[in-house]
């Protein structure tokens, strides 16, 4: 039994280190319960993994500390005794660690870190609504227009002056010129949406979970759009776009 106990502790700290990061997804998704609930497990684990481990190293260090001072004494008396043999035994050898147990230990490690990239790169969903996330949800319907000229391509061809009333000023014209036209982004991967709104002007837009869950869009090429506000032609500034996403491995309809 001694010879599995060790491993056994290497299978409890790679299960706590797992309930530790599902604590924190649920901690990214706002579920708050669920995350204390599995902080409380994950501590039971790391008792039993590192926490009852230290304690009995603790408890037999202070047991080997003391075998040292009274072979010591025993050794002082041998040496008053004559007996120069006894009194110069060396100490007995400290206990080894396994190479197995160091090995298990690193690829218990290994899987850990490949499961919080593999849940990086899907999303950070949380594990507590698995179910609602992989039902089918048709994508929210979608009005689009065709696209408006542009305001500077306006400008460019207004009709010539014929009198001076009619007169555009330079400042006019730059003014509508520099208004940005939303672009219809609809099934494109989020990035590309991203770089498509940025190439008409506009730096700063949001995505949003279209199943209403909340979840964050960690990588953004994992999401497609399903929906876009305002529509395609309309005039956009900062902050206006808004992004309604799916992951790409869900009914989207595009």
């Amino acid at each position: 039994m001694k010879f599995v106990v060790p491993y056994l502790r290497v299978v409890a700290g790679m299960f706590a280190a797992i309930t530790l990061w599902l604590a924190i997804v649920e901690v990214v998704n706002g579920n708050l319960a669920d995350a204390i609930l599995f902080v409380a497990f994950a501590a039971g684990l790391g008792y039993l993994a590192i926490g009852k481990p230290l304690r009995d190293r603790r408890r037999r260090i202070k047991a080997e500390q003391d075998a040292i001072a009274a072979r010591a004494e025993v050794g002082q008396r041998a040496f008053l005794a004559g007996d120069v043999r006894a009194a110069m035994a060396p100490p007995p050898k400290p206990p080894r660690i396994r190479r197995g147990v160091v090995i298990a230990a690193a690829v218990a490690g290994l899987i850990v870190l490949m499961g919080i990239i593999g849940d990086i790169s899907d999303g950070l969903d949380s594990p507590t609504k698995d179910d609602a996330s992989t039902t089918p949800r048709a994508a929210a319907p979608t009005t689009t227009t065709p696209y408006t000229t542009s305001a500077a391509t306006t400008a460019r061809t207004v009709a010539p002056e014929t009198t001076p009333a009619t007169r555009v000023s330079t400042t006019q014209v730059a003014a509508v010129a520099s208004t940005a036209v939303m672009p219809n982004v609809v099934c494109m991967d989020l990035q590309a949406a991203q770089d498509t709104i940025q190439a008409a002007g506009v730096f700063y837009s949001t995505s949003v979970d279209a199943t209403g869950q909340g979840r964050a869009q960690v990588w953004d090429r994992n999401w497609v759009v399903v929906d876009q506000t305002p529509s395609a032609g309309a005039s956009i500034d900062e902050g206006d776009p808004v992004l309604s996403v799916l992951k790409e491995d869900e009914f989207s309809g595009c």
